[in-house]
């Protein structure tokens, strides 16, 4: 089963030893709005809030990424990480290799490939 943005943030909250209303404070959101996040009963708060609370939970790359996919999975239309929607919208490469790859109906092999060149050139 695949973890709930707001069970993410309540694990890495509780982790850091912070109490639902510390951490509301830290991140300038009500008590009661993040503990209505945190089960499920609102989606992700906007970018600038998760910004907060990632920079406040010191969540490596890896978790910042996997909180902004599942911040966008919470909401209830279809959403793309706000990270990424920022990183095409800023990179017109970016969004014309998008568009390119769609026309051609690039296969996972495809892609594969092209994130492997990716990896292997700057990781």
């Amino acid at each position: 089963m695949e973890i709930t943005f707001g069970a993410f943030i309540n694990q890495k909250r509780s982790g850091k030893g912070l109490t639902l209303r510390e951490f509301s404070k830290l991140i300038e959101i009500s008590p009661e709005y993040l503990s209505k996040i945190e089960n499920g009963l609102r989606s992700a708060p906007q970018n600038n809030i998760l910004e907060k609370m990632a920079d406040k939970l010191y969540l490596n790359v890896e978790e910042r990424e996997l909180l902004f996919d599942l911040a966008a999975k919470s909401k209830p239309y279809l959403s793309l990480a706000s990270d990424l929607v920022e990183y095409i919208n800023e990179n017109e490469i970016v969004h014309k290799t998008l568009r390119l790859a769609k026309r051609c109906e690039l296969t996972n092999e495809e892609w594969q490939k092209f994130f492997e060149q990716i990896f292997e050139t700057h990781l």
